[in-house]
């Protein structure tokens, strides 16, 4: 049975706006405001996004602070992200609703599906990693040089990569496929990375890869494998409130991106709004 999405295309923006709203997604939905949602996004600047638990000490501060890089800590796990040139999506999606189960790693799979056939469409070969591979390089900081099993290979290299947050049964997953590296950038900030794991889109395809090429590839991809029909959508003002709110007093602040620390109340206030949001529905 074709199910029903919203599709969301975000304009370029700072990196703790992208995070804010990407929870504020997740909290909507769980409340029941909202039905699964896909949204498509870029950074302006580029940024850097640590794993939910990652030491802000394993990346070059100061080489980001050079580069007019934003750091930026995500709600998701795994190791730090370049958000540069490139096109991430956010899905907020109930977990239950997997054919496969409600399993991190099923819902990995299954939303990878949605991923290998977008980037089919552009003429990349992606697959997920073979089992007995899925925890090389684990040790790395740097989230293109590790390898876990929701990641995504092309020629035993690493092509994309995913992360997860959970409420309960309900998940954030993002993820991100390079259109471009630029590994100078990436030896600044990570140290001394090898490059032959991993790759981006333009040098697997050997061309130059436009972002309304991949965004298009990407929303065919997930509705063909997922039998999703998207419906173009707006956030929802319960959305823009609490990404706000989550900008003011987490995303947007040193004590989250240090310290992982929230402001006191946030918890109440994000309960509040969504309470209202539920009796005014």
């Amino acid at each position: 049975m074709e199910l029903q999405w919203r599709l969301i295309y975000s304009p370029a923006l700072p990196a703790a706006w992208n995070m804010a709203i990407d929870e504020a997604m997740l909290l909507a939905h769980e409340a029941g405001l909202t039905i699964p949602t896909l949204r498509l996004y870029r950074w302006s600047p580029p940024a850097i996004s640590l794993g939910l638990l990652q030491r802000i000490e394993t990346i070059n501060e100061f080489a980001c602070r050079q580069l007019g890089f934003d750091i930026v800590r995500r709600p998701s796990g795994g190791g730090a992200v370049l958000h540069q040139h490139e096109v991430t999506y956010a899905i907020v999606v109930d977990g239950r609703i997997c054919p496969e189960g409600s399993s991190v790693l099923a819902t990995y799979r299954w939303l990878a599906q949605g991923l290998i056939a977008g980037l089919k469409k552009l003429g990349a070969d992606a697959s997920l990693p073979d089992q007995f591979r899925s925890h090389r390089h684990l040790t790395e900081t740097f989230c293109f040089a590790r390898l876990s099993g929701a990641d995504l290979m092309v020629s035993g290299r690493k092509l994309g990569g995913s992360a997860q947050a959970r409420r309960r049964y309900f998940l954030l997953q993002h993820g991100s496929i390079p259109l471009l590296l630029e590994t100078e950038a990436i030896e600044q900030i990570f140290g001394a990375t090898k490059h032959e794991g991993f790759t981006s889109l333009e040098e697997v395809l050997g061309r130059k890869v436009l972002l309304d090429e991949f965004v298009e590839a990407m929303v065919r991809g997930f509705s063909e494998a997922l039998d999703i029909a998207f419906v173009a959508s707006d956030l929802t003002k319960i959305e823009l409130q609490l990404a706000e709110l989550l900008f003011r007093y987490k995303y947007g602040t040193v004590e989250w991106t240090r310290e992982r620390r929230t402001q006191q109340g946030l918890k109440a206030q994000i309960a509040a709004i969504i309470e209202e949001g539920i009796r005014t529905r």
